[in-house]
């Protein structure tokens, strides 16, 4: 076997003085939400998962053959609407999945935030 003879031994590795200490992960801020978004999380835990998608074209002719509201408001603010969405679809997938976590993201949650939100919505 050629590979085992191309073994380097001249390699000294350096001892690690005592002094310096080993890499340590820095600890995780606590997470922590404003009045509204504990307010939007509570709110969303009761919403359908329907809530969240586009009418189809049954309901939509129900709907109109029975003369019933059926509009889905989203809510105005974008940042809040995208944690609505990501608790409605997290409570009823008993998950968060990768592309909400990454549109919480994008909308300014940290990932303490983001691990939170997934706990909250998997608790109710």
């Amino acid at each position: 076997m050629a590979y085992r003879a191309t073994v380097r031994t001249d390699i000294d590795p350096q001892p690690r003085s005592p002094d310096v200490a080993p890499y340590r992960v820095p600890p995780m801020e606590p997470a922590s939400f404003t009045d509204l978004e504990e307010q939007v999380i509570a709110l969303a835990r009761t919403d359908r998962l329907g809530s969240i998608e586009k009418p189809g074209r049954l309901e939509r002719m129900v709907t109109k053959l029975f003369g019933l509201n059926s509009e889905r408001r989203a809510l105005a603010d974008p940042r809040l609407e995208t944690l609505r969405r990501a608790i409605v679809v997290a409570h009823h997938r008993h998950h968060l999945p990768d592309m909400q976590a990454a549109e919480l993201r994008e909308a300014g949650f940290s990932v303490a935030q983001i691990r939170a939100i997934e706990t909250k919505a998997l608790s109710a």
